[in-house]
């Protein structure tokens, strides 16, 4: 499936459109957000979200990961397909990187006041990973490792579906299912156990399961 960043594009200038010609006008809204999800995976995923409009909300979010090699990730573990391939003969030694995306949720809730409500939204992820490798040839001998390492960008585009929910008068919380597909680029990282900044974990030998999903709950503070 092969990820247009044109038509992702369109769809978010489309929603700014809406956004900015709706009839119902409200004072903007700020607000902060930190995925506490995430930070078990030594990733920081925060946001800054910005309302002018209950139905629509624009969110711009960034972060980085420090060697996901090393943590565990159970919630990735427990959505991603399991396979045997043994990675392909690469043993990570260091899958770290950053990520920002841009994207809109349409509110399902008509007053600003209301902060019980469901919502979905769509987004355009950019993702920067520095892999590190150690890969071995099997066979009749025993070759030594050849040590490898690189960059890569991948772009790819996520969809979300959540609710958000009131804890006090400047904090609430949300938590939903966010579902990636990056760009043909995934093809490009080594093995078949990928990590992607913003996007997640998934292991798989199927060269076409390309589809990253993310539970996330954030904490949102709201500045204004």
């Amino acid at each position: 499936m092969k990820v247009s960043s044109k038509f992702i594009a369109t769809v978010i200038l489309v929603l700014i459109s809406v956004n900015g010609f709706g009839q119902q006008k409200e004072e903007w809204s700020h607000e902060l957000g930190i995925n506490l999800l995430q930070i078990h995976t030594s990733t920081l995923d925060l946001s800054y979200e910005i309302t002018n409009n209950p139905r629509y909300s624009m969110i711009f979010s960034s972060g980085f990961t420090i060697n996901a090699s090393n943590n565990f990730d159970l919630l990735g573990f427990i959505l991603s397909p399991h396979s045997k391939c043994g990675n392909n003969g690469f043993s990570m030694q260091k899958q770290s990187g950053g990520f920002v995306r841009i994207g809109m949720k349409y509110n399902f809730r008509s007053t600003m006041e209301k902060r019980n409500y469901f919502f979905i939204g769509a987004s355009l992820t950019n993702s920067f990973i520095y892999e590190k490798a150690e890969y071995s040839i099997w066979d009749t001998n025993i070759t030594p490792a050849q040590s490898l390492s690189h960059s890569v960008y991948i772009i790819g585009a996520s969809g979300v579906a959540g609710y958000n929910f009131k804890i006090s008068n400047k904090l609430s919380s949300e938590f939903g299912l966010q579902i990636s597909v990056p760009s043909n680029k995934i093809k490009d990282l080594y093995g078949i156990n990928h990590y992607i900044p913003g996007m997640g974990f998934i292991e798989t030998c199927d060269s076409k399961r390309r589809v990253f999903p993310i539970f996330f709950l954030n904490l949102k503070y709201k500045l204004k």
